[in-house]
């Protein structure tokens, strides 16, 4: 083998070592969903798609809602439709809210385009509050205490970071 061939091979190595300790810190948008007045939270690297779903029972009329968010620049969230079952208090329907469409049943109001640095939310198990990303659920009553003030953000955490978290005991 030629010295020429032993370097570049040696270099293509390195290159490589180079790569991939640094994607180890290469940040990845993630959700934080936390209860900040204790150390409990559930953190979701959005790997797969940039789009997720709250889950819950809506407190009036008892028909399952899904908000559908998608990641935003900037690590905001979008609001950018919302599913539900039935007509009733607090659930929308003004035309200058979204375009509302009725699939089987399923009304669902598209367009509605707000952007969230954070969203705050109480949680109740009795609202079956979920998460859904991909084709998981997370069960907040999983994760978090009954009645708690509940803080979802996205934030950039290296796979690195991440791996230390779970190392710690950590929910990823």
């Amino acid at each position: 083998m030629s010295p020429f061939t032993k370097s570049r091979r040696n270099a293509l190595i390195w290159i490589m070592i180079l790569g991939l300790g640094a994607g180890l810190f290469w940040p990845l948008p993630t959700l934080v969903i936390r209860q900040p007045d204790s150390d409990h939270q559930l953190l979701i690297p959005l790997l797969q798609n940039k789009g997720f779903s709250l889950y819950f029972l809506h407190s009036v009329q008892k028909t399952p809602v899904r908000e559908n968010y998608i990641l935003a620049p900037g690590n905001k969230l979008r609001l950018i439709s919302t599913d539900y079952q039935s007509y009733g208090v607090g659930l929308p329907f003004l035309p200058e809210e979204g375009v509302l469409i009725n699939d089987d049943g399923i009304f669902r109001l598209t367009g509605i385009n707000r952007l969230y640095d954070k969203i705050d939310m109480g949680f109740m198990p009795l609202a079956d509050h979920a998460l859904l990303y991909g084709s998981k659920r997370y069960e907040f009553d999983r994760y978090f205490d009954e009645g708690s003030l509940l803080q979802i953000t996205v934030k950039g955490y290296s796979p690195f970071l991440l791996l230390w978290r779970m190392l710690e005991g950590g929910r990823v």
